[in-house]
């Protein structure tokens, strides 16, 4: 796994947005990549700025979106998602993503969709974790895709994952929170959308006189690439 990482620790509270693009399907019509995407946001302020943020690009759209229930990467044209991005890269915040590379995963976890993605989301939400070094209240916040068991599987495994990164470095010295939101309902959600659909088309389409990456990358703080540069 290669990753990047450029943190400057803060003590300060923090909420990570997260949410994906791309799927964890194994056949010839899936995508060849499955991204997650994340915005840190560190206080109420930055919270606010992103909303803000968000709410006045979707204020200018065209008549054409007014019917959309969420604005999303995949549903926006190229304009309107350098607009959105443009505004994300203002507010400051930072921003993580992970990129697995589906060909080189192991044949025998190609049908453990959940086991996978639980992995993949604990591996990311822990190095931010870890990295930066919280010494206050953590709040993951996610899309709430995810019902019953499956849902508390998934937050224990979070939590045991965060747990385990963090006391190899620090003790643990934070209240971490697992939120299930409605995306309709929440800006900074659908703003990680962009984060993960802009890393996703980078990746999987590069197109140097339009990469959108370029827009956020010097936002990027962590970049977790499974598994580049060794089979899996």
């Amino acid at each position: 796994m290669e990753r990047i990482s450029d943190i400057a620790p803060s003590p300060s509270g923090v909420n990570i947005y997260i949410d994906e693009s791309g799927d964890l399907g194994f056949t010839g019509r899936s995508s060849p990549y499955f991204v997650i995407g994340a915005i840190i946001v560190e206080g109420p302020e930055k919270v606010q700025r992103l909303k803000t943020c968000m709410n006045r690009v979707k204020k200018k759209l065209p008549k054409k979106y007014n019917n959309i229930p969420e604005l999303k990467y995949h549903n926006t044209d190229d304009i309107y998602r350098r607009r959105v991005l443009e505004c994300i890269a203002k507010t400051s915040v930072d921003i993580a993503f992970l990129l697995l590379r589906k060909e080189q995963v192991y044949p025998r976890l190609r049908s453990q969709h959940q086991i996978l993605y639980n992995y993949l989301t604990g591996s990311l939400v822990s190095t931010v974790i870890s990295d930066y070094g919280f010494s206050s209240d953590v709040n993951v916040i996610i899309d709430k895709s995810l019902d019953g068991v499956v849902r508390e599987e998934f937050d224990k495994y979070l939590v045991f994952r965060s747990l385990e990164n963090g006391s190899s470095c620090h003790p643990a010295t934070y209240q971490l929170e697992i939120k299930h939101a409605d995306s309709k309902q929440n800006l900074c959600i659908q703003a990680a959308d962009f984060i993960a659909g802009t890393v996703h088309r980078h990746f999987r389409d590069y197109l140097p006189y339009d990469d959108h990456y370029r827009v956020i990358e010097g936002n990027v703080k962590i970049g977790l690439d499974f598994f580049n540069g060794r089979q899996k």
